[in-house]
This record gives structure tokens, C-alpha cells and sequence, in this order.
């Protein structure tokens, strides 16, 4: 859900496997916004907190389960999601967060998980200072330990602290689905934490299970 700050009687729902709605009367009734659009699936909806009307998705369920809906990278509408441009990341297959600097719009955090049935592709924390006409990896090369490396590894949450804008966190996830089996977990699950707007980022270990986390 992403509920408008100043009306709370409008907001929009993402459905995982099924389409994005916006309700203006508290859910009484729903329009579908996202009909036209080459996903279906919906991880995520964000609004921008300097404009309500500036509106972010993130495309792809994030489960691992076998029936999972996969999607096309990140969408953004700037007219209160009635059209939409994809920004890129389609290869991305699940993203779960998207973070906007409620202090320059034009920064921007996308969590991609990557692709689930396959290696490679999209995965990691992605940045854009541009509004999203541009993304750079700035995390999930190189995850404090060279097993977080893999083709396997992605981000799948990144959140801000709400006294500090450059502090963040980040968890990373080793996933892999498969007919029989899943990966769920391994040496490149992590969490993890930048001091300088996300820019840089160490793994945190003090006080954390041993061993693969999932």
C-alpha cells in the first residue's frame, strides 16, 4: 500500500500477481492504473514524500515460492499514476523497495532481487541522481565477503534511518528456485549498513547468527 499523506482517503494497493489499483474514497470503490503496462506483477508501490503525485513501482513479486510472477524493472508516473514510463532495471525479475530522499527527489534506491529461477541479470542495490534516468550498483559487487559475489545474491530490502537520511540499511539475500529444491539462504545473505547515503556499505556481523542466514 502507499497512502497519500495529506488525503488518507486515497491511496493505491499492489497486487503481487494481478495489477495496481488507486481508491479516492477509502476503498469503496477501485480503478485499475496499470492495465497498459508490460508486467502484471507488483513488488512494491512508493510515493514520492516531496509529491504525492510522482508515483514509483517496482515490477515482480518477491517470493520464492514455484508459482511466482516475475516482472520488467521499475515504472514511475508523474501524473498520479493515470501513465507510466519504464525507467529500466528489466531485468530485475523482483523488486521489494523503493526509496526516495524526502530531501531531492531525484534520489533514488531500488532493492532488486534479480531473477529466481536463474542466475545473473538485475540484482542488487541500485542508485539514481537523475529521477531515475540513470541507475548505478551501489551494492551487491562485492557484499563485504567474496561468496555475496555470486550470480545468486540480490537485495531485497533497504531502509533509512529516520534521524539520519545517510544512514541506511540493507539486507541482502542468496536465493535460488528450483522444480524440486530452493536456495533459500547462503553465505551471501546479509545485512548490512551505509553511513554516507548509501554510497558506501559495510556487513554487520556483532551480534548476528553464525554461519548462513537466510
Amino acid at each position: 500500500f502507499a497512502f497519500h499523506p495529506e488525503h488518507k482517503q486515497k491511496y493505491f494497493a499492489a497486487v503481487a500477481s494481478g495489477n495496481l489499483f488507486r481508491t479516492d474514497n477509502a476503498g469503496i470503490t477501485w480503478t485499475a492504473v496499470f492495465d497498459n503496462e508490460a508486467s502484471y506483477a507488483i513488488g512494491v508501490v512508493t510515493l514520492d514524500p516531496n509529491n504525492p503525485k510522482v508515483v514509483w513501482v517496482g515490477t515482480g513479486e518477491n517470493n520464492a515460492q514455484r508459482s511466482v510472477s516475475f516482472g520488467d524493472g521499475v515504472y514511475k508516473s508523474v501524473d498520479d499514476g493515470k501513465s507510466w514510463t519504464n525507467m529500466g532495471l528489466r531485468d530485475s525479475g523482483h523488486i521489494s523497495q523503493i526509496w526516495i530522499n524526502p530531501e531531492d527527489s531525484d534520489e533514488v534506491l531500488v532493492a532488486a532481487q534479480g531473477p529466481l529461477w536463474s542466475g545473473g541479470g538485475d540484482r542488487g542495490l541500485f542508485k539514481s541522481t537523475d529521477g531515475g534516468k540513470s541507475w548505478r550498483k551501489v551494492l551487491g559487487d562485492g557484499l563485504g565477503n567474496t561468496a555475496a559475489d555470486d550470480q545468486y545474491t540480490g537485495v531485497s530490502e533497504v531502509h533509512m534511518d529516520p534521524r539520519n537520511p545517510d544512514v541506511m540499511y540493507a539486507v541482502s539475500w542468496q536465493r535460488l528456485r528450483n522444480v524440486a529444491v530452493v536456495m533459500d539462504g547462503g553465505p551471501g545473505t546479509g545485512i548490512h549498513k551505509s553511513e554516507d547515503g548509501g554510497e558506501t556499505w559495510r556487513q554487520l556481523t556483532e551480534g548476528l547468527p553464525e554461519g548462513m542466514m537466510g
